[in-house]
């Protein structure tokens, strides 16, 4: 009787806008009472509607008197922001459960659409923006098709609500990161801040402290912020709207006053920026949630690896230092000047794969990570660009990973996957060293990547023991078969090149590392990189896949941010 009360005096015109607004709020403290019961889906028609029969009836009733207050000009601005949170609310609460379908037989996208666009309301984009989100994501897995709200993030053509969301999903990441760095600053050091420290350590407390620390990982526990959540809006219109993904490029290199005067730098930079701290701190506080975020943003950077406008955009100039993450050790060379942003979305891959090798390892997101790096040196190779990119930790960072799966394959909680993972990462080893003399800048990160292949050799060896175990041939189908094979030639010719300046190495009695390197770089100079010219037919089918699973923390962030 409340519920249905309260619903009735909020859709009725005609009553004071006081006591509307009061039934909005009434309704929103007990839909997130009751909602947070965990009640199943028939439970919450019966409590709401008193009879399962009746509750076609009662939300859609509620349903229409969201839709109409959203799409009516004349109410005023603070009522329908009230009652936009207490959609949200609704929607954050019911997540999955059947009575959330009750809005997808409204559409309210014309009324969100107008909501952001007007001026009166557009502060509450960020708001809007969330509840598509949310409303898109319902059942994504088995009724998308169904979906209206998803439907219109494919085929919107709307240039002024893009960016709009972008405007939006800008200062709401932007936040997301200041509070990474209110927790610890990272930021680059200044002779100030280097004289600080100077007279820091000549304290009697700190006068054996010479060494650089990581900050406590219980200090990041709370983190990422619920603003984070902005990313999934984001994801869902690049992963969906070919055309956002111009406008997302073109904030890259248009520094409007807005940018300016606010010194939020451009969303293309604020989104690698926000990536690099949630991938450092993925794993950091063993929290599902923080994982979670992680995933959402390495997902982010697959699929602009994958979209040729960001890539082209994306190895351009900067207009401006990307700030990465620096909270944890080892750092991150400091770049002298601005580089290309495709610099900071590999260092965001260095990042994660440095910084999450744990016993429960998340094999999905180094997967995915692994195919992102793949995608920028297929995109770089394909164009014929040389970044000026710290190479050698990209390298470093990979085969620490088949290092750490060669040395710990029997302590993992799980091995689902690690034979994808490892296939994965033979395979872009293997085309970086066939495409080295193309995409790589200068001869010596060529001598450089070789030499790092040659003192690993022990560890790549040791790949063929490992995919020997854990192959499972009469499970097999075609297409695992195929990647399998596909892997075992990736690691012979890996291996072969390993071996001609292994043998070349030792015949020539080098005795140090410099003198080896010395040696690669005489045989690389004078034959080129003794690699297979077999040409690679690789399966280039975009590899990006939708976070479903995100939807729960998202919904849960989404209603932690309600009043």
């Amino acid at each position: 009787m409340l519920f249905v009360t309260c619903v009735s005096f909020a859709a009725n015109s005609e009553e004071d806008v006081i006591i509307r607004l009061q039934a909005v709020e009434t309704l929103s403290v007990v839909l997130r009472c009751i909602l947070a019961k965990n009640l199943a889906g028939w439970e919450v028609m019966v409590v709401f509607a008193d009879d399962i029969n009746e509750s076609d009836k009662v939300f859609m009733e509620f349903v229409d008197m969201i839709a109409q207050i959203l799409e009516d000009d004349k109410v005023p601005a603070t009522m329908r922001h009230r009652v936009l949170q207490l959609a949200i609310v609704y929607t954050s609460s019911v997540n999955q459960l059947s009575p959330g379908a009750y809005l997808l037989r409204r559409d309210l996208f014309p009324a969100l659409v107008k909501l952001v666009k007007s001026p009166e309301t557009e502060r509450y984009t960020f708001e809007a923006t969330l509840l598509l989100s949310f409303l898109a994501n319902f059942h994504r897995s088995d009724a998308a098709k169904l979906n209206p709200y998803l439907q219109h993030i494919r085929d919107t053509g709307d240039i002024a609500l893009m960016k709009k969301i972008c405007w939006a999903t800008n200062f709401a990441c932007d936040t997301a990161i200041k509070a990474y760095q209110g927790v610890s600053d990272d930021s680059n050091p200044t002779f100030a801040k280097t004289i600080g420290t100077l007279i820091t350590s000549l304290r009697p407390d700190r006068a054996l402290s010479s060494q650089p620390v990581d900050p406590p990982r219980e200090l990041f526990k709370n983190q990422p912020i619920e603003a984070s959540v902005s990313l999934l809006p984001l994801f869902e219109y690049l992963f969906f709207n070919p055309l956002f993904t111009q406008v997302f490029t073109d904030t890259a290199h248009t520094d409007n006053s807005e940018t300016a005067t606010s010194r939020i730098p451009p969303l293309s930079y604020t989104v690698l920026s926000l990536s690099s701290y949630l991938l450092t701190h993925g794993t950091s506080s063993a929290s599902p949630r923080a994982m979670a975020y992680a995933n959402l943003a390495m997902n982010t950077l697959l699929i602009m690896a994958e979209n040729s406008r960001v890539m082209d955009v994306f190895c351009g100039q900067s207009v401006q230092l990307i700030r990465l993450c620096r909270q944890r050790l080892p750092w991150l060379p400091t770049p002298a000047s601005t580089r290309p942003p495709v610099c900071a979305l590999l260092d965001c891959c260095v990042l994660w794969l440095r910084h999450n090798l744990h016993k429960r390892l998340e094999i999905y997101t180094y997967t995915t990570c692994i195919r992102t790096c793949f995608r920028v040196i297929w995109y770089l190779q394909k164009v014929r660009i040389r970044i000026d990119y710290e190479w050698l930790e990209l390298w470093k960072a990979i085969i620490a990973v088949l290092g750490f799966l060669a040395g710990k394959l029997d302590q993992l909680t799980t091995t689902g996957g690690v034979e994808n993972l490892i296939q994965e990462t033979l395979r872009l080893v293997d085309f970086a060293l066939s495409r080295a003399e193309i995409f790589l800048t200068t001869p010596g990160d060529i001598h450089i990547f070789i030499y790092e292949l040659v003192r690993s050799s022990d560890v790549i060896q040791k790949q063929t023991k490992i995919l020997q175990t854990l192959a499972q041939p009469g499970s097999m189908d075609r297409r695992m078969s195929l990647r399998s094979e596909s892997a075992s030639r990736s690691l012979k010719r890996v291996l072969s090149v390993i071996s001609y300046y292994e043998a070349e190495i030792s015949g020539s009695g080098a005795q140090t590392a410099k003198e080896s390197l010395r040696i690669v770089a005489r045989l690389v100079d004078k034959d080129g990189v003794n690699a297979t010219q077999e040409r690679h037919e690789e399966d280039l089918r975009d590899q990006g896949e939708d976070v479903i699973g995100f939807i729960r923390y998202g919904c849960s962030d989404g209603l932690a941010l309600m009043p």
